[in-house]
């Protein structure tokens, strides 16, 4: 394996290590400005646009180009390459960066890493010290690390609908339905596709224009009958494409062939002491044409131009005249919200003119920039106060109630949102306005679903969550209808039917992989090896979370961070890979978690270590100073350290986990089998044989008729032991039969296998069992009892 450093002049720049270095002195540097610097000069041999530098260090397209050029100043600074100097990366007009000094690449060799020499194991000695700690606390089924999803997953959805307000934003939930096996480019058919606008000359008061108008010439389109593509996407594939570059022509052939659309516009807008001046390069079936528009204003050119392409393709206008001062001034707030610049759409929304600064579709944004400033009573308020006025249009009052329903989501109110969302889609279900953004049908569907999600009532969810995804799909909103399958695959994961969540997770990762969305492409692995990891495939989950750690690098969300370094550790856990798992674990101790349930997740990872060492004093010491259970305490942990305890022959502490359960319903409910096993160790343990194998085969029981296949083999596995335990192997071999299935992927059962065997003195399968053991083992001991 080879890892690349650059070396120029008197600096050195280590991606790997993530380390500047001047002299052999480390440089400090912002996190986004070393990945800034890092991209340009693995791109030095040409100049890399600026949508392209964003996607690929942001991961998202809503970046301001004041926080790019804040970003590059600071990169900058720490190479004394500022003002005019630009000796290292040079600014390129109108597009983006290059990188232009000299570099020296230095290559290290890195060996593989080997697998340890296998240990022949002639005894193994049955401790009642078996315990399920395989549940992980970014899964569903623990109570505390449920919430920890719920949480992530609503601030998803509550940043979405938020933008739906407006802009008609991202889908959360999906349909029970499974998605149909369709190619992720399968071509839009009289779709169209309409890219940034570029700005001649480019000055700073007209910066909003490169999205704003490029929002209003597709909203125009729209209203025309046309299916254009959401702007997002237009974004991420232009930036795929290379648009804009030198060679803008084979830039939008490219683009045209990877967006599967009929017509691509590409406007460049041109501004001079006559006005506004709109190009409208059209490219369709490899055929170019343009189309000239002249204007007082940006949007007034834009209309005109838009209009005049639909005339020729034998299209009317659906929209009356050109546009109003008020309609500019609400594009130019969108432009402002969608880029991020809250100060510059607050200072629009404030300077308007009385009659506009009234008017309904200028209050809807000012609520919504209050809600994204995080003054909720005052979006509500606002949002309220729309709903009052004498007049508005069907439209402004779905977004307002649809505002409302975000409101409450974010107050935790979810009966009451769900209430918001419903008077929605009643609506736009009763509106006959075809000039209505196909998209809020989707948007509002999908805020009920999570309202009734947050309130378990799945059914209704479903249904609505499906209605959601058809609604995305007839607008071409690819990207929002893949966030709708990639939520049901959560979901689905939460109800137990997990080969449905993997198709879920599939069809989403097509999608977003093609449009290169890499914050929810590195959510949505994450979630597909927790089911993996549920499924008791640990190989399988491993190579998942991979790629998403590799993803989530230039991320800044500490939550999804946390999701991903816990399962990552959970997989190498899994594996046998244990110094890897200590890796990985010192990493997520740097991340912090809002509530404090961080330091909780830590602790069972580090039991689990530990055990999985054979380092039972340092797993008995922290099980004993461990805080008692609470709400956010999740099964996997009270069973490690229930079974750190019992390592070292404390019963009294193990005792005292379970007896902290009584009565304590928060705890125990979602984490029945867990509390179940807990509690057969420690009657195990203090010599209640049969109140042992009670308990083990009422864990079997529930892991049976609603746990996952990882609960099953947690649940069989701790069981047959206490039967070895007892002295009892041939009740053994009929538990341990149910799970052979496993013995080639999951260590556990194949080191359960091997014990049985042991015991019934079948010397010939006890062999094979060892060589299966031997291969799955990866760094563990065998004369250590496996961490379940």
């Amino acid at each position: 394996m080879r890892l690349t450093r650059y070396r120029f002049g008197e600096f050195e720049l280590d991606p790997a290590a993530r380390e500047l270095k001047r002299l052999g002195t480390r440089v400090a540097l912002p996190p986004k400005s070393f990945d800034c610097l890092a991209y340009l000069i693995a791109h030095r041999e040409r100049a890399v646009g600026r949508d392209e530098l964003i996607s690929a260090v942001w991961g998202k397209l809503d970046v301001s180009d004041t926080v790019v050029a804040q970003t590059l100043l600071r990169a900058r600074k720490a190479l004394d390459d500022t003002g005019n100097r630009q000796l290292i990366v040079r600014t390129v007009s109108r597009f983006g960066y290059h990188w232009i000094a000299p570099v020296e690449e230095i290559e290290a060799e890195v060996a593989a890493p080997t697998a340890p020499a296998p240990v022949a194991v002639e005894a193994v000695e049955i401790e009642p010290d078996v315990v399920d700690l395989a549940s992980t606390p970014v899964t569903p089924t623990s109570e505390g690390l449920r919430r920890r999803d719920r949480r992530y997953l609503t601030a998803i959805v509550v940043a979405a609908l938020v933008v739906a307000v407006v802009a008609a934003g991202w889908i959360w939930y999906s349909s029970r339905t499974p998605p149909a096996a369709t190619d992720a480019r399968a071509p839009l058919a009289g779709s169209v596709i309409v890219l940034p606008v570029l700005v001649t000359p480019a000055e700073a008061e007209s910066t909003w224009v490169r999205l704003g108008a490029m929002d209003y010439i597709a909203s125009r389109l729209r209203v025309s009958g046309l299916k254009v593509l959401p702007s997002d996407q237009a974004l991420h594939l232009s930036t795929q494409s290379g648009y804009p570059s030198a060679d803008n022509a084979s830039a939008l052939r490219k683009l045209a062939q990877h967006s599967g659309t009929q017509w691509v516009l590409a406007p460049e807008a041109i501004h001079d002491n006559r006005g506004w001046r709109i190009r409208l390069r059209v490219l369709q079936t490899g055929q170019e044409h343009v189309i000239d528009a002249q204007g007082n204003t940006p949007l007034t050119a834009a209309a005109a131009v838009t209009d005049s392409w639909l005339q020729r393709t034998g299209r009317r206008s659906g929209n009356a005249g050109s546009p109003s001062p008020l309609v500019e001034r609400v594009q130019r707030i969108d432009a402002e919200l969608n880029s991020g610049q809250l100060a510059a759409a607050r200072q629009l929304i404030e300077t308007a003119p009385g009659d506009q600064r009234r008017d309904p579709h200028l209050r809807v944004r000012e609520g919504q920039l209050e809600y994204r400033a995080g003054r909720v009573d005052e979006a509500a308020a606002i949002f309220a106060s729309v709903l009052d006025a004498r007049a508005i249009d069907r439209e402004t009052e779905a977004r307002t109630r649809m505002g409302l329903g975000a409101v409450e989501i974010r107050r935790g109110n979810f009966p009451a949102a769900e209430t918001r969302y419903t008077e929605a889609l009643s609506v736009l279900e009763t509106s006959r306005d075809v000039s209505i953004d196909p998209s809020l049908l989707g948007n509002a569907y999908n805020g009920r679903g999570v309202a009734q999600v947050e309130q378990d009532k799945m059914s209704g969810a479903v249904q609505d969550m499906g209605r959601a995804r058809i609604a995305m799909q007839q607008a071409g909103n690819l990207v929002e209808a893949a966030m709708v399958d990639s939520n049901l695959g959560i979901i689905e994961t939460r109800r137990g039917h997990y080969e449905q969540a993997l198709q879920e997770f599939d069809s989403a990762i097509a999608v977003y992989e093609r449009f290169e969305v890499r914050d929810y492409l590195a959510a949505t692995l994450s979630s597909r090896a927790v089911t993996q990891l549920k499924l008791a495939q640990p190989a399988a989950a491993l190579a998942t979370i991979e790629r998403s750690v590799e993803l989530s690098r230039s991320l800044e969300d500490t939550v999804l961070a946390i999701s991903i370094g816990a399962t990552r550790t959970r997989a190498l856990l899994a594996n046998g890979r244990l110094d890897e798992a200590a890796r990985s674990l010192e990493r997520l101790r740097t991340l912090k978690g809002s509530d404090g349930s961080n330091g909780l997740l830590e602790m069972q990872l580090q039991l689990q270590l530990w055990m999985a060492r054979g380092e039972k004093a340092k797993a008995a010491d922290l099980a004993r100073h461990l805080p008692p259970p609470s709400p956010s305490t999740n099964g996997g942990l009270v069973l490690a350290a229930v079974q750190a305890a019992l390592q070292t022959g404390d019963i009294a502490t193990a005792r005292q986990w379970t007896s902290r359960s009584q009565g304590n319903s928060a705890i125990i409910e979602g984490d029945a089998v867990a509390w179940s096993i807990a509690r057969a160790l420690v009657a195990n343990a203090g010599g209640d044989r049969a109140g042992s194998i009670e308990a083990m085969q009422h864990a079997a029981d529930q892991a049976e008729r609603g746990g996952s296949p990882d609960e099953r083999v947690s649940a069989g596995v701790a069981h047959a032991m206490v039967l070895l335990d007892a002295g009892q192997p041939q009740p053994a071999s009929a538990v341990l039969g149910d799970l052979s299935a496993f013995a080639t992927s999951d260590y556990r059962v194949a080191w359960s296998m091997l014990a049985l065997y042991r015991a019934l003195g079948d010397r010939a399968l006890a062999e094979q069992a060892l060589a299966g053991a031997q291969a799955l083992r990866g760094e563990r001991d065998l004369s250590v009892r496996p961490v379940l």
